[in-house]
């Protein structure tokens, strides 16, 4: 049976000893499972199911496609305009556990206009899988924007804007954010 292991394994960006590690294994078994080398029982399901925090019909590839929440369109400084006339949801099947999409409204660093981005959005100890990558950012009691992060200390982050002559934010708190992992855009 073909499953989803190692397609979450990398956007969690684990290593095959770390999910190892968490499952209760070796790097070994973790790469057999992933590349259906050895047979993937419902016990090894539940196991990854709980390393990854999802339900285990998940880890089954070809799966239902996700239903993504549509945020908004970005604005020219980068930050979130909400949904109006756009849908709440539409449904494609993305690399995302937890996806979401905003379209861009003027051009944004490599995005242009009316490019759609799907992110993923990042909890707990995943949200440093986005150092370095172009990520959705919710701040505590504000906006919504487009930015590339920089994991900072205790919990915070610098905000870099993807145009020239917006102000760089440091120590910033977040609510939530989410990496960039596809982009659509029709021509």
């Amino acid at each position: 049976m073909k499953t989803r292991i190692r397609e979450l394994r990398k956007h969690r960006g684990l290593t095959l000893q770390q999910l190892a590690d968490l499952v209760g294994t070796t790097a070994q078994t973790v790469q057999r499972l992933e590349t259906a080398n050895m047979t993937v029982s419902t016990d090894w399901l539940e196991r990854f199911a709980t390393a990854f925090g999802i339900h285990p019909a998940d880890l089954i590839a070809g799966g239902p496609n996700r239903s993504i929440e549509w945020l908004g369109t970005l604005n020219s400084e980068g930050g979130l305009n909400a949904a109006g006339g756009e849908p709440d949801s539409f449904v494609l099947d993305v690399p995302a556990l937890d996806p979401l999409a905003v379209r861009v409204g003027y051009p944004l660093g490599p995005y242009a206009a009316d490019t759609i981005l799907i992110a993923n959005r990042l909890k707990g100890k995943d949200l440093a899988n986005a150092h370095g990558a172009d990520c959705l950012v919710a701040l505590k009691n504000g906006p919504i924007l487009l930015r590339r992060i920089v994991a900072g200390q205790e919990g915070t982050v610098t905000l870099v804007p993807l145009n020239p002559g917006q102000d760089v934010s440091y120590d910033q708190k977040i609510d939530w954010l989410g990496r960039i992992v596809m982009t659509v855009r029709y021509l």
